[in-house]
């Protein structure tokens, strides 16, 4: 009969797992975490000032002006749930994707 693992090993495993967890949210986006703060920063102001119409509008805007890869980052924060801009700012935040 197996024996159930104590409570320190449980901890371990699901720590083991929380951190795999971020390093695969991390890797589904191609920004570090100063680039995706600065992302954030960037359009939560913008959607505090003018809105959300539903789109990746703002975030595109942050992209362009840094000359990165839109559709890799588009993709990879639609793998975290930010599908527009608000989603962006709820959802995509450093603390959400890298721990």
């Amino acid at each position: 009969m197996a024996v159930p693992p104590d409570d320190a090993r449980r901890r371990q495993l699901r720590d083991e797992y929380k951190r795999a967890e971020r390093e695969a949210r991390a890797a589904s986006l191609p920004l570090n975490r100063d680039q995706l703060t600065a992302l954030v920063d960037f359009v939560d102001a913008l959607v505090l000032a003018e809105g959300c119409d539903h789109t990746l509008r703002h975030t595109r805007t942050w992209v362009e002006a840094h000359d990165l890869d839109g559709e890799a980052i588009a993709d990879g924060l639609a793998e975290l749930g930010g599908y527009c801009d608000c989603e962006v700012v709820l959802n995509c935040g450093p603390e959400e994707v890298f721990g």
